[in-house]
């Protein structure tokens, strides 16, 4: 094989490989992702008996995420809980938290949040505005959504990206006054799980 021959053959490659990265890179990392739910956890916290903290978690929840790479801002969240899954550890203490002055689990069954506003911290951190509501009461709030890197789930052999969202509830806000010298004003949240690549 002639020096012509040669160069032409490795530049013909180079060219090619070049012409695939995007198409590898794309199938590697896809552009849109939506929520993992069995592996997404609700959790909170709550000052309690004045002194002590209880922290729980919700058992039961659906609810979506949309984030596309390309167009951050126009991710939607859509999140729904049932309060009657509510897990503070220990029986008594459910029932209590679940009552009529409290979640009243009974009449209001769920809560939801529904985003209307993605605003860009960085490239992996974003402050979303929504509306939440609970006890019938619809009222604007605002999480921090943070995200991790792309991983290889070890299970599934699939691209996922963990997510981690946090904000903190005032009570008082949505008329729930009762007991505060047993439950805190503000309560924290979590919620955190898996992004999987979007059919």
């Amino acid at each position: 094989m002639n020096s012509f021959t040669t160069t032409l053959l490795k530049t013909t490659l180079s060219a090619s490989l070049l012409l695939s990265l995007p198409m590898l890179a794309s199938a590697a990392t896809p552009q849109k992702w939506q929520l993992d739910v069995p592996k997404t956890n609700v959790d909170f916290k709550v000052a309690y008996l004045g002194n002590g903290t209880v922290e729980g978690q919700f058992h039961k929840m659906d609810g979506s995420i949309h984030y596309d790479v390309k167009n951050p801002t126009n991710t939607t969240i859509n999140f729904t809980v049932n309060t009657n899954s509510i897990d503070a550890g220990g029986n008594l203490r459910n029932s209590f938290l679940r009552r009529k002055e409290l979640l009243n689990s009974a009449q209001y069954p769920t809560m939801t949040f529904v985003s209307n506003k993605v605003s860009m911290i960085n490239a992996k951190e974003a402050n979303v505005t929504g509306n939440f509501t609970v006890l019938g009461q619809t009222k604007p709030l605002t999480v921090k959504v943070k995200l991790n890197n792309v991983e290889m789930d070890p299970t599934t052999r699939q691209p996922i990206i963990k997510f981690k969202a946090t904000g903190t509830i005032n009570r008082y806000t949505y008329g729930v006054t009762a007991f505060p010298s047993i439950v805190g004003t503000m309560i924290p949240l979590e919620i955190s799980g898996n992004l999987v690549a979007a059919n």
